[in-house]
């Protein structure tokens, strides 16, 4: 926006900061971070690879696999088992903050606008995705 030759910056909104907080409290930095913590979160307790959620969710293995590890490293999920399938499920967060942030989170997610806000938010993963280069190209 510019008045008389003053550039104008518009700050975010208010609830672009909210949910700019629900995703720092969850530890969520990258879109397919989020992409795979809604799978995980919308299908339960689920023993699958890494691979097979690439094929789910459309995304390449080394990204879902960054994503997994990140996830599990930040005790956002819990992973068992010791070969390519493993268990896969949402931890039980101790404290109440997380836990009410990811399903603020959730339910941002439940619609067009929410989805879109998140999109705007989250930068793309470094290990690039195919739906994520695509997503940022072409607007979606």
């Amino acid at each position: 926006m510019s008045f008389d030759g003053i550039v104008i910056i518009e700050s975010e909104t208010n609830s672009e900061i909210s949910v700019r907080t629900w995703l720092e409290n969850v530890g969520i930095s990258s879109l397919s971070q989020w992409d795979v913590l809604a799978f995980i979160y919308r299908h339960g307790p689920c023993l699958t690879s890494a691979e097979q959620i690439a094929c789910l969710i459309g995304y390449e293995t080394t990204a879902v696999t960054a994503a997994l590890d990140w996830l599990g490293h930040e005790n956002v999920i819990e992973r068992a088992g010791l070969c390519q399938v493993r268990l896969h499920r949402i931890a039980a967060f101790p404290d109440d903050e997380r836990g009410r942030s990811l399903q603020q989170l959730v339910t941002l997610s439940g619609n067009r606008n929410g989805r879109l806000l998140l999109r705007k938010l989250l930068r793309p993963s470094r290990i690039g995705s195919r739906q994520e280069e695509q997503s940022a190209r072409f607007g979606n």
